[in-house]
C-alpha cells in the first residue's frame, strides 16, 4: 500500500481552499440558517500558507441585513460547501449553542479543518 506524501496533502489542502467556498451556519437541530460565500467580507481563510490545519473565520452581527430579520436566532453548527445553495456538505462541525437576540450581538466562528486529520 502506498502512502500520501506531504506534497499530496498540500495539494488536497489547496483544492479545499480553492473550492470549498461557502460556510453554512446551522441552528440547534443542525438545520440551515444562513450560507455565506468566501467573497463576503464576513468570511475569510485565516490560516497561514502551507498550514496543515485550514482555518476559515466567519463573523456575523445581529445588525447584518440577512441576520437581523432572523432574530432571535440560535446557532449551534456550521458546514463547508462547494456551492451557494443545495449540494452536499464537505465538512460539518457542531459548537456550543449561541443565541443571537439583539442587533448588537456578534458571533465569531473559527472553523478548523485538519488535512490530514491526526487522531
Amino acid at each position: 500500500m502506498s502512502v500520501v506524501q506531504n506534497a499530496g496533502y498540500q495539494d488536497i489542502r489547496d483544492y479545499i481552499q480553492a473550492n470549498w467556498k461557502y460556510i453554512e451556519l446551522r441552528d440547534e437541530s443542525q438545520n440551515p440558517v444562513l450560507r455565506i460565500g468566501i467573497e463576503d467580507s464576513r468570511v475569510t481563510w485565516t490560516h497561514t500558507a502551507g498550514a496543515q490545519t485550514l482555518e476559515m473565520t466567519c463573523v456575523i452581527k445581529g445588525d447584518d441585513p440577512d441576520v437581523a430579520p432572523l432574530l432571535p436566532q440560535t446557532f449551534a453548527g456550521a458546514a463547508l460547501f462547494k456551492v451557494a445553495s443545495g449540494g452536499s456538505a464537505m465538512s460539518e462541525e457542531e459548537f456550543t449553542t449561541f443565541t443571537m437576540s439583539s442587533e448588537s450581538d456578534q458571533l465569531t466562528i473559527i472553523y478548523q479543518l485538519e488535512v490530514p486529520q491526526i487522531s
